[in-house]
């Protein structure tokens, strides 16, 4: 099945961010330059998933907990009513989700790891990218908080988007669940895209606004009389 190169300039880009470009795209020197960005952002979104069903369920999970965590977080500290609903949102459709997935492990008699450990350098800087997100929305305060948590909850489900529809290929026995997962994260990273577009600093209530200007007006000449009238 082809894949869209839109899917694979994201991987690419954190690819980048997490510092993986350089040598190893360097090694692949014999390629096309679109070819070598797929073929690294591939490499790298398979890297991304935790190995074996279990660990990617896990996996999974402490996304959930940590979307519940920052939403709650949200409901308290936001100054927008919107992204204060928002988070609200997100609390309760990932604790809803988090729930499902259990119930689908528990099914299945698979035992989830109590603690995910990370297997690569790429999934332990994405665990520290997540680490140090949540550090920084705890001490910020509104209005930055909502622009902040907004800006990451796009980022934070373009990534979960990634992992699932990756992992959805590489354990098709997780296809009941999966299946049912990516359309709320779309829905999530749509709605959080739109918030963020919409909070741009107001004017403070109560400060006088200036006036529009108006064009100048070019000045009148005072009207000649007739060349019969002159005196």
């Amino acid at each position: 099945m082809k894949r869209s190169w839109g899917r694979w300039a994201v991987l690419g880009s954190m690819a980048m961010a997490l510092g993986l470009g350089g040598p190893v795209m360097a090694q692949h020197a014999p390629h096309k330059t679109g070819e070598l960005k797929a073929d690294e952002a591939h490499r790298v979104s398979v890297m991304m998933l935790a190995d074996g069903a279990p660990a990617f369920l896990a996996q999974l999970r402490g996304i959930n907990e940590s979307e519940i965590a920052l939403g709650e977080l949200t409901v308290q500290k936001a100054a927008s009513p919107a992204v204060k609903q928002f988070g609200e949102h997100m609390a309760s459709d990932h604790r809803t989700a988090n729930q499902q997935l259990l119930d689908f492990a528990k099914q299945r008699n698979l035992q989830l790891p109590v603690r995910l450990q990370p297997t690569n350098g790429v999934q332990t800087r994405l665990m520290d990218a997540t680490a140090a997100s949540k550090a920084k929305l705890a001490v910020l305060e509104p209005p930055l908080y909502d622009q902040a948590y907004l800006a990451s909850q796009v980022a934070n489900h373009d990534e979960a988007i990634q992992l699932v529809t990756l992992g959805r290929q590489q354990y098709p026995e997780l296809a009941p669940l999966l299946d049912g997962l990516l359309p709320k994260l779309r829905e999530h990273r749509d709605r959080a895209y739109q918030l963020l577009g919409q909070s741009q600093p107001q004017a403070q209530a109560g400060q006088p606004q200036p006036a529009p200007q108006q064009p100048a007006q070019p000045a009148q000449r005072q009207a000649r009389p007739p060349a019969g009238e002159r005196r």
